[in-house]
């Protein structure tokens, strides 16, 4: 052992030292170093990991844009519309001041002996149950042939021609270029005013209609105005000239009932209160609502229509039905007699006749005894004075000056009678009649020219004659036929309607008064 210890010197015993404390510190270094540049690594490859990681694909957002129908309503419309959208009216709070007869244009005087008519239009099927409608800006019901889809329809089905509707439009043109800035017709009138918008609401134009949604909506802002002026809405010794508030009354109430806009509802209610209160003890009407013995049937027929259309549009009036009941016993027991009905003596006939068919057609009386007797006058006597015209179409103004009145009339008449009486045979006798009449006698303009008390030269005459002809070209969709008003009372779902007032050949008609 000795020996061998002997054999390591202290040279080499330094040396293996020295390498071993070498090692040492080699393990002692090298051990973490490693583990510190491993870790290092392992994190700059997380890092890279995370920053170069794919960002997801989303989806491109895709955006449509769509541009909104315009609808033509004047800030103070809306207002108007705001403000009065929570009322509710009774009859009790419509109050009916005091009238100025210098406010009611006298333009409108001395129309001739006439009638007023019924624009019922469809079949009954289609209208077996009629809503009052809700919603603003739509229609439905008696009024719903009134788009363009129910104007070709219908017209297709009661024997329409391209040419008749063609004229209407250019009517609708001229119409809308001669009415005044403030929205009234010509000479401010109500009655010019109520009749020209009938004409354009006939063809289904409201406020949002694209081309006539100005005109109608001016139109019926200015019938609302002239509803709540105290001083042309007043009954009295010289009160509210009958013609004319029968007239615009009628624009206001259909403009309701196929809007539901609440100040037309406002400007209905106070109207409709005025006639209600005009009547007379035995049902009729005169003029500026006098209460004497003396009644006009033409007056009267402007009032039914606009009871009738205040019924379709729910008038809350408490009075209505009990006016509608009498106005039907007076066109049975006053104006008729021996086959016809009078102007302001029964039975005198002439233009007349068709007003007290349509009123009776209008209130659920189309297959009356009356009725039935006065429908045979209208389809020879009535129809002989159109077939002069088509015969002799240079005599237009002549014989249009005493007749167009009533022939408004009397085609409602003819038009209703050919589904209540089944006279299918002289409607279609009837309409090839008058559309060739009326379809030659327009002006290239778009106006129809008469004289005397329902026309003239002038743009008020014009009026008039426009209205009275074109509304008879609207017959086919204006309306659906006639309820019976007892039904239509129980299921408190008012029909349609629309009649305007005749003169009858010799009897002036003023409708100022």
């Amino acid at each position: 052992m000795r020996e061998e210890m002997d054999y390591v010197s202290e040279s080499e015993i330094a040396v293996i030292m020295a390498e071993y404390q070498k090692k040492q510190l080699v393990e002692t270094v090298v051990g973490p170093s490693v583990s510190l540049i491993f870790h290092v690594i392992l994190l700059l490859l997380m890092f890279i990991f995370l920053v170069t990681s794919p960002t997801p694909v989303r989806p491109p957002i895709e955006v449509e844009i769509v541009k909104l129908e315009e609808i033509v309503l004047t800030p103070e419309v809306i207002d108007e519309v705001m403000e009065t959208d929570e009322q509710e009216l009774t009859p009790s709070e419509i109050d009916t001041p005091s009238i100025s007869q210098d406010l009611v244009s006298d333009s409108l005087s001395d129309l001739s002996d006439d009638a007023p008519m019924t624009d019922d239009a469809s079949d009954a099927e289609e209208i077996s149950d009629v809503v009052i409608r809700d919603s603003v800006m739509k229609y439905s019901g008696p009024l719903g042939g009134r788009d363009a889809g129910g104007r070709k329809r219908l017209g297709d089905k009661y024997g329409a021609s391209k040419g008749g509707q063609e004229r209407v439009s250019k009517a609708l043109r001229w119409l809308a270029k001669v009415q005044n800035t403030n929205g009234s017709w010509g000479s401010e009138s109500p009655a010019h005013t109520g009749l020209a918008l009938l004409v354009f609401l006939a063809h289904g134009e409201t406020p949002l209609s694209e081309e006539y949604g100005k005109t109608v909506q001016s139109a019926m802002r200015w019938l609302c105005a002239y509803a709540e002026d105290s001083k042309t809405m007043s009954v009295g010794v010289n009160g509210q000239r009958a013609y004319g508030h029968g007239i615009a009354t009628y624009a206001i109430a259909e403009s309701y009932a196929m809007t539901k806009i609440p100040f037309m509802q406002i400007a209905m209610e106070r109207s409709v209160d005025i006639i209600v209160k005009g009547q007379q003890p035995g049902g009729g009407f005169d003029y500026s609502y006098k209460k004497g013995e003396r009644w006009d049937l033409s007056v009267a027929g402007w009032q039914i229509q606009a009871l009738k259309a205040a019924k379709v549009a729910g008038s809350a009036n408490e009075g209505l039905g009990r006016a509608i009941e009498e106005c039907v016993k007076f066109c049975k027991n006053t104006a008729y007699a021996n086959g016809k009905f009078g102007y302001s003596s029964a039975g005198s006939g002439g233009n007349m006749t068709g007003v007290g068919v349509v009123a009776l057609q209008l209130l659920g009386g189309g297959k009356f005894p009356e009725t039935k007797r006065a429908m045979e006058a209208i389809s020879k006597e009535r129809f002989e004075s159109y077939v002069k015209v088509a015969d002799k179409p240079q005599e237009w103004t002549e014989i249009s000056e005493k007749h167009l009145y009533g022939w408004y009339y009397d085609t409602q008449a003819m038009f209703n009678a050919s589904e209540q009486l089944g006279m299918k045979k002289e409607w279609k006798a009837w309409r090839k009649i008058f559309e060739k009449v009326l379809i030659r006698a327009q002006n290239p303009e778009g106006y129809w020219e008469t004289k005397g008390h329902i026309g003239g030269a002038d743009i008020p005459g014009r009026i008039l004659s426009t209205c009275f002809s074109c509304l008879q070209l609207e017959v086919y969709y204006r309306y659906l036929p006639t309820f019976d008003i007892n039904k239509m009372d129980a299921a408190a779902e008012p029909s349609s309607i629309d009649t305007v007032g005749s003169a009858g050949s010799g009897v002036v008609i003023d409708i100022g008064r």
